[in-house]
């Protein structure tokens, strides 16, 4: 049976899949963009809505938007107290994974019931727009948000004011998340938790060449350097599904020495309108023992 969808959002829905697209609502437009998990034909007997904007080509990049009816601006979605700035960009993404959702409560319940005498640090790597900066931060957390993308940075921070944590204690830093961790290291600054959202493949701030498949293992190393002696969490998440088994069995290997215990979580979203389960990539997460 596939979960059901996720009715915490005000202002996002997936809605269907099929043939390689993805059909939400985003806002008050219904939008159309290419999905490789969507690999099955579209539900038959079922009717659709018409798409107002799309993105074209059957792949991330490359492609462009077209728009019957363009987004309105600003569009923002919601979720709990969270608000969201959503906006086209140069590939088919809008600026949020709204299945990061999962990951974003499990994160919330763990440093609402923090222990620490201190307001937990977390370390929120490769953190795009921010949805794990700013749940840690409603949580109670003091965060460091590292991005090697000055656009998304910004849009983390746009982000924060929306949700009313403009001054909540956030460092936004335009850096390789690899580099910034060594220096980390270097400086002896530890964290309570990490949250790592790498890319499969991209370009670190000076063009450096990124592929996970390569440098997860020096990844999750650094990781481990940079925890404090006490840690609450540490979240990886991986989007190949040719990689995921290998990630997986990294991530438990790394972690094996820590007083905790792993699971892998597959990630993704329910369609509202054909009830189909859209997997998304895993969410591999190790969790103090109590």
């Amino acid at each position: 049976m596939s979960p059901l969808p996720d009715t915490a959002w005000s202002g996002y829905e997936l809605l269907a899949t099929g043939d390689g697209q993805r059909l939400e609502q985003w806002g008050e437009r219904v939008i159309l963009r290419p999905e490789s998990a969507a690999c099955v034909p579209w539900k038959s007997g079922i009717p659709l809505p018409e798409w107002e904007g799309r993105y074209t080509g059957n792949r991330a990049t490359g492609g462009s938007w077209e728009w019957r009816k363009p987004l309105s601006s600003p569009c923002v979605v919601k979720r709990g107290p969270l608000s969201f700035l959503i906006r086209p960009t140069a590939s088919k993404h809008l600026g949020l994974f709204p299945e990061q959702s999962a990951n974003w409560d499990w994160i919330s319940a763990l440093l609402s019931n923090s222990r620490k005498d201190h307001p937990p640090k977390v370390l929120n790597l490769f953190g795009y727009t921010g949805g794990a900066a700013l749940t840690a931060a409603t949580a109670g957390a003091a965060v460091t948000h590292v991005d090697s993308s000055k656009a998304m940075v910004s849009w983390c921070s746009e982000n924060a004011h929306l949700s009313s944590l403009g001054e909540a204690t956030i460092r936004y830093l335009v850096e390789d998340s690899m580099t910034f961790v060594q220096r980390e290291i270097r400086r002896g600054n530890r964290y309570d938790a990490v949250i790592m959202d790498p890319p499969s493949y991209g370009r670190g701030k000076g063009g450096e060449l990124w592929k996970l498949s390569d440098h997860l293992s020096g990844l999750l190393e650094s990781t481990l350097e940079v925890l404090d002696d006490s840690p609450l969490f540490i979240l990886l998440n991986t989007y190949s599904p040719e990689f995921d088994n290998e990630a997986r069995s990294l991530f438990n290997e790394f972690l094996a020495s820590l007083d905790g215990r792993t699971e892998s979580v597959a990630m993704g979203l329910t369609g509202s309108l054909d009830g189909r389960f859209l997997p998304l990539g895993q969410a591999h997460r190790w969790t103090a023992n109590p």
